[in-house]
């Protein structure tokens, strides 16, 4: 079977990518985002958000017309 390998120090295997939270942390203490790093030599393989704000995430005010 095909083992990822890291395109930096080409160590082998999927045990060596890992994830770790990042410092900058939201109100109530929880993480903004993750980040995916090769454990060998750091390479960073990417970012993925925890904390996401977006459409229809809280209450709207709709109103209306007036006619």
């Amino acid at each position: 079977m095909a083992e990822p390998r890291c395109p930096s120090c080409e160590i082998e295997g999927i045990q060596h990518i890992v994830t770790v939270d990042s410092d900058a942390k939201s109100r109530d203490g929880k993480p903004w985002f993750n980040i995916v790093h090769c454990d060998n030599c750091g390479h960073v393989y990417g970012v993925l958000a925890k904390h996401v704000f977006g459409k229809g995430g809280g209450p709207q005010l709709v109103i209306g017309d007036r006619g």
